[in-house]
């Protein structure tokens, strides 16, 4: 058995997960220095950072905690029980290294959350880009739950660093996430070993015209949207960047550009975006100025048509979408009829992370019937593409239940 993990029984390990969730739930954490840090390292403060803090932890309830216990359990009892597999990992006997990128803390809370339910000790490599909140869920493990503590440890560890090539060989799993290339490094330094990658993946929204029947209905579709790419400023894989709107609607897509673009600027008074990096700002001022040349080209419209920027709205007619530069800018693509995904979105095969869906969910099945390479891990409203629960498939892989099934030879 592995002697960083303590033994607990599955309604022990459940209560103390859920405990420790509750635990970064409460006002008083952070405490004002570490917040602070906390802000200067992901870029968001007041409000827009409370949100984001508060979905590192809420899908983590009692509930959820027990599901995912279980879940855990049934697994690994499932692969010993399987012909020639007798040397399957009893719950205890393995680790996790989980390569952390991006700003959003709820990617370092879900790898930890799961990591303990199929009883890994879990070793957090912080994000190079906002290396805070590892920090300090570490220490929120130590203050909650002392005992756990020796199961949950940071490597504070820069690109290249011995210690870092050393933890990735050695690892009996490793969850990797950032750039492709970066998660096809950790892949090649670890041939047929459990790696588990998140590379670059992009959300959507899909409105169909029976959704768009009305102006108010319009308003609180585009409402929703906008707070789901703002919450993270867009820097999520699950932070939709497109918003494929069928046209010829009581509320066409032209106007539904318009009703996203009032939404967004409204939903910054409340969610209030962090600064924009300088290569970031380069690249929403190159995608602005283009659009714009393209717009007029087409008869399109891209918001606003001066000033400040972000938000940023690009409709334009008869052209597929762009890879995306994020930062709260948009694109709404009309389409008409059964909506051709491939020709829609010419980037986003296999890339697909979240798909929010409004009106006839049966012309959706049949559209990914149609394009397989655009099926998405998440589908849900829009509104609720920030919101997943526990343990969703991310990448399109259950993280508990592949820790869970591993052998300790892979």
């Amino acid at each position: 058995m592995n002697p960083g993990f303590p033994t607990l029984d599955d309604d022990a390990l459940a209560a103390t997960m859920a405990a420790l969730a509750a635990a970064g739930l409460a006002p008083d954490w952070p405490t004002p220095s570490d917040r602070a840090a906390l802000a200067g390292s992901t870029g968001w403060s007041g409000r827009h950072l409370d949100e984001a803090v508060r979905r590192a932890f809420a899908p983590y309830t009692l509930a959820a905690c027990r599901r995912l216990v279980s879940l855990a359990r049934r697994t690994a009892s499932a692969a010993r029980a399987s012909p020639g597999n007798l040397d399957a990992p009893l719950p205890g006997n393995w680790g996790l290294l989980a390569i952390l990128a991006g700003r959003v803390p709820a990617v370092a809370s879900g790898a930890l959350f799961q990591g303990l339910a199929a009883r890994h000790t879990v070793v957090l490599k912080p994000s190079s880009a906002e290396p805070a909140f590892a920090r300090l869920l570490c220490d929120l493990v130590a203050r909650t739950a002392p005992f756990l503590a020796p199961a949950v440890t940071l490597l504070d560890a820069p690109p290249g660093d011995p210690r870092l090539v050393d933890a990735v060989a050695a690892a009996p799993a490793v969850l990797a996430y950032g750039s492709d290339a970066t998660v096809a490094a950790v892949q090649a330094a670890r041939p047929g070993r459990l790696t588990l990658v998140g590379g670059h993946r992009e959300s959507i929204a899909i409105l169909f015209g029976d959704a768009l029947g009305s102006t108010a209905s319009a308003k609180r579709l585009a409402r929703a949207i906008a707070r789901d790419a703002s919450i993270y400023d867009q820097s999520g894989c699950l932070s939709p960047q497109v918003a494929l709107v069928e046209d010829g609607a009581p509320v066409p897509a032209r106007a539904f550009a318009h009703l996203l673009h009032e939404a967004f600027v409204e939903t910054a008074r409340t969610l209030p975006p962090g600064p924009i990096p300088i290569l970031d700002a380069a690249a929403v001022r190159m995608f602005l100025e283009e659009s714009r040349l393209l717009a007029r080209a087409s008869g399109g419209l891209v918001l606003p048509a001066s000033g400040p920027v972000p938000p940023v709205v690009a409709f334009l007619p008869d052209l597929p979408a762009r890879r995306a530069p994020g930062c709260r800018v948009l694109q709404v693509v009309p389409f008409r009829g059964d909506p051709d995904l491939a020709s829609l979105l010419p980037t986003l095969a296999s890339r697909l992370q979240g798909l929010a869906v409004a009106g006839d969910r049966r012309r959706l099945a049949a559209a990914l019937d149609r394009f397989q390479a655009f099926r998405p891990c998440r589908v849900c409203a829009p509104g609720r593409l920030q919101s997943p629960p526990a343990g969703w498939p991310e990448n399109g892989v259950s993280v508990v239940r592949a820790l869970a099934a591993a052998r300790p030879s892979d």
